[in-house]
């Protein structure tokens, strides 16, 4: 059975202050068999991280985009994908590369509402650790009443979120593996949120740097 991080960010996202190396570490130390790195709009991590490849850890490529209509994370994406896009377009763009496209906190505190109703997605992120109150209960339960396979993520943005929560898959730790068992609802989710005094302290620490 593969653990797998399938939301994570790397300093190569603007907001995010973990160096792809330290990433990849943190997973390992945890336990974890491989990563997601999917970073705001860009491949940069990812392309730094297939050095780490190796030794039984999988890097998943992936991304997470900001459409139009709110974030949506692709996973099987070594390319970039425009921003700003509506999600039916971005969807399109993931599964074009042979991704997976997923809807990132669809029902996260501040985000625009509306998501998973914007596209048909491959699966729903119904438990991310940055999700706060009812974000990840709504998630679960959109994702269930309407069939669509789940999926969990830290949606870490430092070292030390990695892994909080995380994918369960039973299959080869091969990307194309990975991704079918995704899309066809045969992955299952662990994990807990971010502790509600530390994520609010993130937030005040980044709002006082801008």
């Amino acid at each position: 059975m593969l653990r797998l991080d399938l939301h994570v960010h790397t300093s190569h996202s603007p907001d995010a202050f973990c160096p792809v190396e330290e990433a990849v570490a943190a997973a390992k130390a945890k336990g974890l068999d491989g990563i997601a790195i999917t970073d705001h709009n860009t491949i940069a991590g990812l392309l730094e991280a297939k050095k780490f490849s190796k030794d039984g850890f999988l890097i998943i490529p992936g991304i997470e985009v900001s459409s139009a209509d709110c974030h949506i994370v692709g996973l099987g994406v070594s390319r970039p994908i425009p921003k700003g896009m509506s999600a039916k377009e971005t969807v399109k763009s993931i599964r074009r590369q042979g991704g997976i496209a997923i809807a990132a906190h669809p029902f996260a505190f501040g985000r625009r509402p509306g998501l998973v109703y914007k596209a048909k997605f491959d699966a729903i992120e119904v438990l991310n650790s940055r999700a706060l109150f009812f974000s990840n209960p709504l998630a679960r339960r959109f994702a269930e009443r309407n069939k669509i396979p789940m999926i969990a993520g830290s949606d870490a943005h430092r070292r030390d979120e990695i892994g909080l929560a995380y994918t369960n898959i039973d299959c080869a730790p091969r990307v194309d593996h990975v991704l079918e068992q995704i899309r066809t609802g045969r992955a299952s989710v662990s994990g807990r949120t971010l502790p509600l005094p530390s994520l609010l302290w993130r937030v005040l620490q980044k709002l006082a740097s801008r």
